[in-house]
């Protein structure tokens, strides 16, 4: 027998409120594990695209506010170089949680309009384009996938062993309870 508590998303807004509360689930779930492992562990050196857990979540922190400001339409300027990191674990580990609910806040108040509207978007050595805003969302959602998968990855390299499942299937099956 099949579990239909909770209907499928049938629209664009539907759809977009289910993958900012994704990732705000995916990020909170990350965030209570690593919270549970020493600090000084998460900014040891781990070879990945950034030299820690610490960095690669920053990484993930500020890119997803640039993205958060370009779907209000803010079009801020985005550039590349090494990345600082002069916030404390437990700092940063609250700003990815920040930044998802601010995104799952931003989404949850957009029409279809909003949603089909393209922003304007500079990207380094790539142009200048005009990207409408569910696609930003997922590009958001995607990105922080990528980047958590690293930081499982990453903890490996660590000795963690226990890392939570944050695949959107499991999120839709156990945590929304949608099926």
């Amino acid at each position: 027998m099949i579990n239909t508590a909770i209907a499928p998303a049938t629209n664009l807004v539907d759809y977009a409120k289910g993958f900012a509360a994704y990732e705000l689930w995916a990020n909170k779930t990350l965030v209570e594990w690593l919270k549970t492992k020493n600090a000084a562990l998460l900014e040891a050196p781990v070879t990945s695209s950034f030299g820690s857990v610490k960095e690669t979540l920053k990484h993930m922190w500020s890119t997803s506010a640039w993205w958060t400001k370009n779907l209000r339409g803010e079009h801020p300027s985005l550039t590349f170089g090494p990345l600082e990191c002069k916030e404390s674990v437990a700092e940063v580990l609250e700003g990815i949680v920040k930044q998802a609910e601010e995104l799952m806040e931003l989404v949850s108040a957009m029409t279809p309009e909003q949603l089909e509207q393209a922003y304007p978007v500079t990207i380094p050595f790539t142009g200048d384009f005009n990207i409408p805003a569910y696609e930003m969302l997922s590009q958001i959602t995607h990105h922080t996938t990528y980047h958590r998968g690293q930081v499982v990855t990453m903890g490996r390299h660590l000795g963690f062993t226990d890392a939570p499942m944050t695949d959107y299937m499991f999120y839709l099956l156990v945590g929304e309870k949608r099926y």
